[in-house]
């Protein structure tokens, strides 16, 4: 990664933007949880305490213009998942784009709070229009009936979700490992919460902004201490490893990021500070 001096703006919508090079990046909120119950682990992977409760989690995705492509981070959730969610696509129509104009949806990984929005609530396609990438190793977890019959009963229901949510786009699935997906755009694997949970590095010259996914569901403690962990974190030491090693290259390069789950609209940076992290919002 490289130093990015990025600068920030607004849309004449007042939709959050950073504008990076000939991109531009806009935040838009699907809305928020108020979760309870121990949902921070340390690493000896006892329940954090204190731990906040309830856990305030802000649910964003990032509409992404390039000078080829109309792109889509993430969907948010649907209609599944409460009445304090599935604002994303009001809020993309206020942007001016209205989902027929999505060419390029790409996944971070397949969560239903990421991918449930693919669908509305009849199973239809909320995106005709767009082709839809998603690393290799979630495509064969998530919508494998195989995995789905061993895993536990709790999560059965997120392994239907996902096959729903992708159901009407069978021929538009893009799978990915590794790489440059569309110009301008890289693959960074931060495996760990899901199996193939990963981030996109948008590069416009010596500017770059990194979308992280879920690499952080709580930042004010996880910035702190980046050892803990989110209790929905597949495999939690993979996680914590993909947590350690991105934080110290963002501080390091300085780099924007754009987070899922950091507080709308999800812009921010990373600084050391002491042994420790400190963010600020962009």
């Amino acid at each position: 990664m490289q130093s990015s001096q990025t600068s920030s703006s607004l849309s004449p919508q007042n939709a959050p933007t950073i504008i990076i090079g000939d991109t531009k990046i806009t935040a838009l909120s699907d809305g928020y949880f108020d979760l309870s119950g121990p949902l921070l682990v340390a690493a000896s992977g006892a329940p954090l305490s204190p731990s906040p409760d309830p856990l305030h989690i802000d649910v964003n995705a990032f509409l992404v213009q390039t000078p080829g492509h109309t792109i889509l981070s993430d969907t948010g959730c649907g209609h599944e998942l409460g009445p304090t969610v599935n604002q994303l696509i009001p809020n993309l129509r206020a942007t001016g784009v209205v989902p027929e104009d999505i060419d390029v949806i790409l996944c971070t990984h397949i969560h239903p709070d990421h991918t449930n929005g693919l669908v509305d609530d009849s199973g239809s396609a909320n995106f005709p229009n767009a082709r839809v990438f998603a690393h290799q190793r979630e495509l064969d977890f998530w919508l494998s009936e195989d995995q789905m019959s061993r895993a536990p009963d709790a999560l059965k229901g997120q392994f239907a979700w996902a096959m729903k949510a992708f159901a009407p786009y069978t021929d538009r699935v893009e799978p990915f490992e590794s790489g440059r997906i569309i110009p301008n755009i890289d693959i960074v694997a931060l495996y760990g919460h899901t199996p193939g949970h990963c981030g996109f590095q948008i590069d416009s010259g010596n500017e770059q902004v990194l979308i992280w996914g879920d690499l952080v569901h709580a930042i004010e403690e996880q910035s702190r201490n980046p050892d803990i962990a989110f209790i929905a974190d597949v495999d939690q030491e993979l996680a914590r490893g993909a947590r350690k090693r991105m934080f110290d290259a963002i501080a390091q390069d300085r780099i924007l990021v754009a987070g899922m789950h950091l507080p709308f609209p999800g812009f921010g940076r990373l600084e050391r500070d002491g042994g420790h992290f400190a963010y600020s919002p962009n």
